[in-house]
């Protein structure tokens, strides 16, 4: 903590009141967000680690399927039945609001699978194939929603924290040290002034007591 250096007036007094009172509430009000920004991540990340191991096991799955698929028909057969499959692939990003952090909400749409060639050159893998990556396509959309959704609120939640500890470490133990020191000036003068007021009209009864017995 160390005292501001300002003069110590009444109206520093009124002014440094004001001021702790606007840190009391911005702290009071920082330290909500940062519980709600902690809760959405806590939230968040149970969700991240079932995602995460729904992609595991969906491109474990469309990496197997394609080893197979390749095993069977060939590589560069596959390689040219890959370049002849066409998907219209969307992405619509929408956002929603936490605690003053927009966060994107990614919706992906890949089509439904459809056979895209005949049936000559080629086998069941070969769909399995498709249908799988497309299955993963989805997986990895809605993991890209969160790990963008929780890296966006993780920064805001480490902004919020700094602002909290300034809060609560220096500007309001500053301003209430400095409230103190300049209390306890004013209140020293006002004695000293009370004092003085006191000698002063001792001696001015000293006086007019000297003045009626001549």
């Amino acid at each position: 903590m160390s005292r501001l250096n300002i003069a110590p007036t009444k109206s520093n007094v009124l002014n440094l009141r004001r001021d702790l009172d606007m840190a009391t509430e911005g702290f009071e009000l920082l330290d909500q967000k940062r519980e709600i920004l902690v809760m959405e991540l806590m939230h968040l990340m149970d969700t991240v680690r079932e995602v995460q191991r729904k992609l595991d096991e969906a491109q474990q799955k469309a990496y197997t399927t394609l080893r197979k698929a390749i095993a069977r028909n060939g590589y560069h057969r596959m390689r040219g039945t890959a370049s002849a499959v066409s998907y219209v692939h969307e992405v619509e990003v929408q956002t929603r609001v936490v605690a003053g952090v927009r966060i994107p909400q990614i919706q992906t749409r890949h089509g439904e699978f459809a056979s895209q060639f005949g049936f000559s050159g080629t086998d069941s893998l070969v769909d399995r194939t498709m249908k799988d990556f497309l299955d993963l396509l989805h997986v990895v959309g809605r993991m890209a929603q969160l790990e963008t959704a929780v890296w966006l609120l993780a920064r805001e939640l480490k902004k919020t924290q700094r602002r909290v500890n300034a809060l609560e470490q220096i500007f309001i133990p500053d301003f209430k040290e400095t409230l103190d020191y300049i209390n306890d000036v004013l209140e020293s003068k006002e004695l000293q002034s009370i004092f003085v007021m006191k000698q002063v009209k001792q001696r001015a009864e000293r006086r007019q007591s000297g003045a009626d017995e001549s």
